[in-house]
């Protein structure tokens, strides 16, 4: 009797211990996704891009992490951009006036934004967009690309 006793006892006490552990877990998860939630709204807020609009801009077309990295562009640089790009490098604007990178961006999950640009890696060209800016970076969807004119100024 006495071990049937210690049985049941043991029984209810693996059980409690199971029951109170779910509930620590269910716990845990609720309160990880409650800040989970809170977080991402938050950062959603503070990283929404802000869209500057259609734009043009005069650059040559660069492979952003050999030019971030060792300064590489131009004839020179014309044949790495090229492999980095059928590697699935997404290229870059870099824009003659400021200086600045726009990363190309496409319209639709899946779209290679690379391609508007593929023909004219390492060249100067005249690329016509809508522009945006979220956290210091900026990005265009290319509407139309063509060789910059020759009388631009650099």
């Amino acid at each position: 009797m006495r071990k049937l006793q210690a049985g049941i006892v043991g029984a209810l006490i693996l059980t409690m211990a199971v029951v109170v552990a779910n509930a620590q877990e269910k716990a845990a998860t609720t309160k990880a996704t409650s800040t989970s939630t809170k977080t991402t709204s938050t950062s959603t807020k503070a990283a929404s891009a802000s869209v500057t609009g259609p734009k043009s801009i005069i650059g040559e077309v660069i492979d952003p992490a050999c030019w971030v990295i060792n300064g590489a562009k131009g004839e020179a640089h014309k044949e790495c951009a090229i492999a980095c790009s059928r590697a699935g490098q997404t290229l870059a604007i870099l824009e003659r006036k400021t200086n600045k990178v726009y990363i190309l961006a496409s319209e639709r999950p899946g779209e290679d934004p690379n391609k508007p640009v593929a023909d004219y890696i390492a060249q100067a060209v005249l690329v016509k967009g809508k522009v945006y800016s979220r956290g210091g970076l900026l990005a265009i969807q290319v509407q139309s690309v063509e060789p910059a004119p020759k009388n631009a100024p650099k």
